[in-house]
């Protein structure tokens, strides 16, 4: 008969299955939350992918990205076909709230982990620049849409 005990907890350590390599470099979760702010939740996502791809995770990397996508549609969508009046700082909010979420959900236990390690993140820094950069990029995609849809859509 054997000795162990079907009431004990698995002795498997959780820093274990958090564990990063120290060389590779994340974006925290406050790099996060700024290239949200400044650049939509399509640069909130396209870091939370970017860490995934850092940690060797190619489909949580997709599956970031077509996220980001998806909202971005969504936020185009809806701020299409709401009032002028509805005021744009709770379109920012909405968004910060939903990938700050995101990431303290899905990524902040593992990124907590990386920085406890004391390994390098990558700066606020380079995340505003990533930011703008797609912050541009919707700019210009917003600005075809506008040139290409008839005058007779609302908004």
């Amino acid at each position: 008969m054997s000795h162990d005990n079907p009431y004990q907890p698995p002795t498997v350590s959780v820093h274990d299955a958090l564990a990063v390599d120290a060389k590779a470099r994340l974006y925290s979760l406050r790099s996060i939350g700024l290239a949200t702010f400044l650049g939509s939740v399509f640069a909130g996502g396209l870091l939370m992918a970017l860490n995934y791809r850092a940690l060797g995770r190619p489909s949580q990397m997709r599956m970031a990205l077509i996220g980001a996508f998806v909202g971005t549609v969504a936020l185009i969508a809806l701020s299409m076909v709401l009032p002028e009046e509805v005021p744009a700082i709770a379109f920012l909010c909405v968004q910060l709230a939903i990938v700050l979420s995101l990431a303290h959900l899905l990524q902040g236990p593992t990124i907590r982990a990386h920085e406890a390690q004391g390994a390098t993140m990558h700066s606020n820094w380079r995340a505003a620049g990533i930011a703008l950069l797609v912050l541009l990029g919707l700019v210009a995609v917003m600005v075809v849409l506008a040139l290409l849809l008839p005058d007779s859509l609302p908004g």
